[in-house]
């Protein structure tokens, strides 16, 4: 009885690893929250994950005055979309301001323009955008307010990726490759999920 029991344990382990798909960018399904939210789009309307649903959803929170991690990971971004996606009708990256002070709705549209249609703008007040990037364990903060009312942000440059059903799947970081972003992001596509 007990062999047996060993024997469909390994076989249930050998089950399971087989049906993991290898990723080259960190699996974070079942570690991250499925994408929830509730925040206002660049064109000024509300919007939650719903709004999303059917779409590759890679979120990622910045600022658009931000001198370099932003619009690095947003080109990089961008590029990829091209070759997976040119029309913008599976994947959407959802761009999430970290600074609502200075991100208005027209700042954050002219700023994802940019980059193609795929790319979408949110805001909210400070407690909506802290309590999402404290589910998503993400950082920021503000530096000092100088004389004329300018002062920095730091953030952390993570974008996570979701399946068409708002399921956390996939994590890029900075040292993230386009090939690996490009590679995982063609298999989830193409995975159905």
């Amino acid at each position: 009885m007990i062999k047996r029991f060993m024997v469909l344990c390994i076989l249930l382990t050998l089950f399971a690893c087989a049906k993991t798909e290898p990723t080259r960018l960190t699996n974070i399904t079942g570690l991250i929250p499925d994408l929830t939210f509730e925040l206002t789009d660049e064109n000024g309307n509300k919007v939650t994950e719903k709004n999303y649903l059917g779409y590759t959803v890679a979120v990622f929170f910045g600022f658009t005055s931000c001198p370099e991690i932003c619009p690095t990971t947003m080109h990089q971004l961008s590029a990829i979309l091209k070759k997976v996606d040119t029309n913008a009708s599976k994947v959407k990256v959802l761009f999430i301001s970290v600074d609502p002070e200075r991100d208005s709705v027209e700042k954050l549209k002219n700023y994802t323009a940019i980059f193609g249609d795929a790319f979408i703008g949110l805001r909210g007040d400070e407690t909506d955008i802290k309590e999402m990037t404290k589910r998503y364990r993400v950082t920021f903060g503000y530096g000092d307010t100088d004389d004329e009312g300018n002062y920095e942000v730091s953030h952390s440059g993570a974008v996570f990726i979701f399946d068409k059903k708002a399921k956390a799947r996939l994590l890029a970081t900075q040292s993230s490759s386009s090939e690996d972003i490009l590679f995982d992001l063609n298999n989830l596509i193409n995975s159905g999920s």
